[in-house]
């Protein structure tokens, strides 16, 4: 039984009420509209070359996209972005599928954290049939000691003839991990990178929550920055899958890859490329005027006012009203809280309770483990309700936890 399926077929149901979406709300979604009013408008108007918008793009993607969002994303990382690192794609699932499909083979072993986002992992193991072994997560992240003996237990004999680059990928959420809201320490990330030089191993980290952040400075540093070109054994094994879905329009079906050139080339030089060129060259187009005019900036600051108020409301009805037994994790950034409940809890078991007397759902953790752990945790999401329905869902699932747990 796939249990993600279970729980989202929720969503069908009239009046249900889902702490379970991980998508920008209809109220974040609606400046979108001018946004791109505005950048098409200037678009078109100044192209000298109106033909250029419509035709195939460049297998690396719009050059002035590369170039402006290298700055952008220079500006909000707080960290050097090169564009010639920068390969569009259209959002991070899509990137996924190509690294997966044209970096590995089917039945390659991919090393995941535990817990990790659910769909990423059901693609990998049902769509592409790659073998997954999960890796125990703590505070700091994936726990690299663990990870480093199964790298070496997993690790194939010889690599004489191995048609691609690496023997395996570790598949990491580290800046606002979804679904716990947690960031890899500092420690944790350099030692990931010695980890995929030791082993040759690719490391993808998918960044798409690292620019939803609430504090004043920059986000956490990114899992790329630690593997520097500086150091003596570097050869780049650190791929960072960004996208545009959840910091403006996921619609518009819009990413980047930022990694070494020696990994890029062969995604570009596939014959996927080469057939499609870019895979979404007019709205990487749009975004480009939108950032070159600020239009991307000023919204990102806005929708981040409104992410960090939610976040606020929701930590603040956990704290007065979860059972005394539960905890939960307050995210610096991203979309998600993670609530623990009591060991032998069953919150698959309580989501369909909660369903059937409340008409309230949220993603249990069981959903986002590869081994069927974490069955006592819920991922509650707050990017997507508005304050007042997010307010009594969260209160609602407060209430009705007591009460299940009472049962």
């Amino acid at each position: 039984m796939d249990s993600a399926r279970v729980v989202r077929a929720f969503e069908q149901n009239e009046g249900a009420i889902s702490l379970m979406a991980g998508s920008p709300g209809p109220d974040t979604l609606e400046g979108c509209k001018d946004i791109l009013l505005k950048a098409t408008s200037f678009m078109l108007d100044e192209d000298t070359d109106h033909t250029a918008t419509f035709r195939y793009g460049p297998d690396m993607g719009d050059l002035e996209y590369r170039q402006q969002l290298a700055n952008f994303l220079s500006q909000q990382y707080g960290d050097t972005v090169d564009s010639d690192q920068l390969m569009v794609t259209a959002g991070a699932t899509q990137a996924l599928h190509m690294v997966a499909t044209l970096l590995f083979n089917s039945g390659t072993v991919v090393f995941t954290e535990d817990p990790t986002y659910f769909a990423a992992c059901s693609m990998l193991k049902k769509d592409f049939q790659m073998e997954l072994v999960p890796v125990p997560c703590d505070d700091e992240g994936i726990d690299t000691d663990t990870l480093d003996r199964l790298l070496t237990a997993h690790r194939p004999k010889s690599d004489v003839n191995r048609p691609k680059p690496f023997w395996a990928m570790v598949y990491t959420i580290p800046v606002y991990n979804n679904p716990t809201g947690r960031c890899y320490s500092a420690g944790r990330c350099r030692r990931l990178v010695e980890l995929a030089r030791k082993h040759d191993v690719l490391l993808l980290a998918e960044d798409v929550y690292n620019l939803i952040h609430f504090g004043d400075s920059h986000p956490p540093p990114r899992l790329l920055s630690y593997d520097r070109p500086s150091d003596a054994d570097y050869k780049g094994h650190t791929l960072s899958s960004g996208s545009f879905s959840k910091i403006l329009a996921p619609g518009l079906r819009l990413g980047w890859l930022e990694g070494p050139v020696r990994i890029l080339d062969r995604l570009h030089g596939s014959y996927l490329s080469w057939s499609g060129g870019s895979p979404n060259h007019y709205a990487s187009r749009l975004a480009a005027t939108a950032l070159k005019l600020g239009l991307q900036s000023a919204h990102l600051q806005h929708v981040r006012e409104i992410y960090k108020a939610r976040r606020d409301v929701v930590c603040k009805i956990l704290r007065d009203n979860l059972p005394k037994e539960a905890s939960f994790l307050e995210p610096q950034g991203g979309f998600f809280v993670w609530v623990e409940f009591p060991e032998g809890t069953d919150t698959f078991e309580m989501v369909k309770w909660l369903m059937n007397k409340y008409s309230v759902f949220f993603l249990p953790g069981v959903c986002a483990s590869v081994e069927g752990k974490h069955n006592n945790c819920a991922r509650l999401s707050f990017c997507y309700l508005r304050e007042k329905a997010l307010v009594e869902a969260v209160t609602t699932v407060c209430k009705g936890a007591k009460e299940f747990l009472a049962q």
